[in-house]
């Protein structure tokens, strides 16, 4: 196993802080002064959700060595159903996160 010299470090930090700086320049930069179609900007409407919705559904069903549990077992499951009912009852969000949090550590600790 090789060791990274202080400066090897160093410019790995700056090359991942402009790649990951550009993504989130490029876009208001170029298009600032342009009108986007309403039929992009209403796509775009659910670019976060759908996001949201992939990193939810893997970090409930898919376990270590990616594979997929949709048994009765599975806690995750469980605590999203939980937050699930608290969310639409309260539409509060800081409720759905002590729930969710509450949720998961009483069943990972009692069952």
């Amino acid at each position: 196993m090789t060791t990274m010299t202080h400066g090897e470090i160093l410019l790995t930090i700056f090359g991942m802080s402009v790649v990951s700086y550009i993504p989130r320049v490029l876009p208001p930069l170029f298009l600032s002064n342009r009108k986007i179609p309403r039929s992009v900007e209403n796509w775009l409407k659910f670019v976060p959700t759908s996001v949201f919705g992939a990193l939810v559904f893997s970090e409930i069903f898919v376990r270590p060595g990616y594979t997929f549990d949709f048994s009765m077992g599975n806690i995750s499951l469980w605590a999203s159903l939980i937050v699930t009912a608290v969310a639409c009852k309260t539409r509060s969000i800081g409720a759905s996160i002590v729930s969710g949090l509450a949720s998961f550590w009483l069943l990972q600790h009692y069952l």
